[in-house]
């Protein structure tokens, strides 16, 4: 009987640490979409933005963009951090041809003039799909 309580038990602590480590049980949003050449001064490129939500209010959100080469995100990487020195909250971070952008809810809400029922996980959704956004 005791070993059948100790299985249990470490089969327990066994799932909340895969949990924990992959993420499971967060509110989270996932949106893709590439960008063609014709639409961009920055030439063709691909987004991911991912937002985190806490109860239905979002938390978090990283916005990712990849360019065709590293010269493009240097130079978008450089509009944004022109924007964040206005805007407290943003992070820019350019590696190679990646462009992350980590920023707070309220930077976000100031910039996209947004309203605080704007910011729920079905707000978000609709908005970012009627963005041509795929969204997971």
């Amino acid at each position: 009987m005791k070993k059948l309580v100790k299985g249990s038990l470490l089969l327990m602590v066994v799932a909340i640490m895969l949990m924990a480590l992959t993420g499971c049980g967060k509110n989270k949003l996932v949106a893709t979409k590439s960008n063609s050449s014709e639409n961009s001064l920055l030439g063709a490129y691909d987004e991911k933005i991912e937002i985190t939500f806490k109860k239905d209010k979002a938390d978090k959100i990283v916005w990712t963009m990849e360019f065709e080469d590293e010269s493009k995100a240097k130079s978008a990487a450089g509009l944004y951090q022109m924007a964040s020195s206005e805007i407290e909250g943003l992070e820019v971070k350019q590696d190679g041809k990646k462009v992350v952008l980590n920023m707070s809810v309220e930077a976000y809400a100031k910039t996209a003039d947004m309203k605080d029922e704007d910011l729920s996980r079905d707000a978000f959704k609709k908005e970012l799909e009627d963005e041509g956004y795929t969204v997971k």
